[in-house]
């Protein structure tokens, strides 16, 4: 046995297989090689963390076995799409993708990871049968359609638009949960009645530009996408990877959880920046102008590139609709990645009273809550159910004012930098107090200055 692996690795240093899809290419670098298989080796023996690109038989582990497929790939003996697992369907670029300048290259590394597609084939094989689907996004201001002109150029409803188009008999439903301005932090607090309220059949998260390396940001990111993955009617769940001006996002803090969860990934960064033209990028293909109207958000042009590279994936599954398993696998429980914030709430104007206003007024421009326009005011009074309480405010306001809080009596708190967390973004995030879950009374007080709040974000 010996022998026979020294002659595989002796052969695997002079011959590799250019990746396609990802599967079985553990080090990312678009080749399977020996280096991928001594990394399922560490994988498989527990020296290193579990990688969806080395599960190549899908059963949600690494092994042995998954390596030494690997090896024989690596030196010719089989093909990496006769690796088995769902990593076999191959995604093409299409006419609409084609049209707007997305090649098969852009394609090829705007896959981050195929996945488990399961989940999605599910929901195809519904709407197949002329069932009622809903298909909802939830992010910042790019899934709202920030720069785009007109509402049916934004990519989420260009990904909508290849639902309806494809399955002309089914009843597709529509939810946009993007926010402007607000991280994953937000969006795990208000997604039971923006998003998950709705059932949602097939669910995109595009966080990428939205939230920074922070750990905080990282939890609640992890937070949210179990918070999807877990719900009882089995979504299917992919995630979208957006760039800012720089080429950068969060995509090394997001992919990981990902990959745990073997989750569809596309990035839109990896297939497109590659291509930008200086000054921005090193490319030849696209002027930064052409594709972002700012800093970050799409034109028309980029919207429709989203889109169509995220339709590009669902053409594929769909293409390979009576071939792919619907056999939905059970959620991983041995998490690595912290999820706090498994029940969350938004306490806002809509659905909370105040025991008492004190100094503050309703105040409900631009969805914030409530205000106290100056110092010394009485403590507005509320009660919540929760574990942990944060509060939300504009972020112009950040540094200037001056408040305190106090939660069942104990002794007053100041809201300054020692709680805030530093958050990309119109609000700014201060966590509060952490107790036992139950029934708290939280008083909060205006000192100086104007204090103008979005709302507190509860968890248990």
């Amino acid at each position: 046995m010996k022998k026979i692996v020294s002659v595989i690795l002796a052969l695997a240093i002079f011959t590799s297989i250019v990746a396609a899809a990802g599967n079985g290419d553990v080090d990312g670098d678009g080749k399977v090689t020996v280096s991928d298989a001594l990394r399922a080796i560490r994988i498989a023996a527990q020296l290193s963390p579990y990688a969806a690109s080395a599960d190549v038989d899908g059963d949600r582990k690494v092994t042995v076995s998954d390596a030494l497929q690997i090896l024989r790939c690596s030196v010719g003996f089989i093909t990496q799409s006769g690796l088995s697992g769902n990593a076999q369907i191959s995604v093409t670029v299409t006419d609409r993708a084609a049209s707007y300048g997305v090649t098969q290259a852009m394609v090829d590394r705007g896959m981050t990871n195929i996945g488990d597609t399961a989940r999605l084939v599910r929901v195809m094989r519904k709407a197949a049968a002329g069932e009622e689907i809903t298909v909802g996004f939830i992010g910042g201001s790019i899934t709202v359609g920030g720069a785009a002109t007109y509402e049916e150029a934004r990519y989420a409803r260009v990904v909508e638009a290849w639902w309806k188009r494809t399955f002309p008999n089914a009843k597709i439903n529509y939810v946009n949960a993007g926010y402007s301005g607000t991280p994953s932090f937000f969006g795990v607090h208000r997604m039971q009645e923006d998003l998950i309220q709705y059932e949602p059949d097939f669910v995109m998260i595009e966080f990428g530009v939205n939230d920074n390396l922070q750990d905080w940001q990282q939890v609640a990111y992890a937070s949210l996408v179990r918070r999807v993955l877990t719900a009882e009617w089995q979504p299917a769940v992919m995630l979208f990877f957006m760039k800012n001006n720089d080429g950068s996002n969060a995509q090394s803090d997001q992919q990981p959880i990902g990959e745990f969860y073997d989750l569809p990934m596309v990035s839109e960064r990896d297939a497109i920046w590659p291509e930008v033209k200086p000054p921005y990028g090193t490319g030849s293909t696209f002027t930064w102008e052409d594709i972002v109207a700012d800093y970050v958000h799409p034109t028309n042009k980029g919207h429709a590139i989203c889109g169509e590279l995220i339709n590009c994936y669902l053409e594929a599954v769909y293409n390979n609709l009576n071939k792919l398993s619907s056999e939905v696998k059970p959620v991983r429980e041995d998490v690595p990645f912290p999820y706090i914030y498994e029940h969350t709430a938004w306490l806002n104007w809509h659905n909370t009273t105040p025991v008492r206003l004190g100094g503050f007024a309703k105040y409900t421009t631009d969805n914030f809550s409530w205000r106290a326009a100056s110092g010394d005011s009485d403590p507005m009074v509320i009660r919540y159910y929760g574990k942990r309480v944060s509060l939300a405010i504009k972020q112009q306001e950040a540094g200037v004012m001056k408040a305190s809080f106090t939660v069942d009596g104990s002794p007053a708190v100041m809201i300054d930098n020692n709680n805030l967390l530093i958050a990309a973004g119109q609000y700014a995030y201060y966590k509060l107090d952490e107790r036992e879950e139950g029934w708290h009374t939280i008083e909060i007080s205006s000192l100086s200055g104007t204090l103008t709040i979005l709302g507190l974000f509860v968890s248990w």
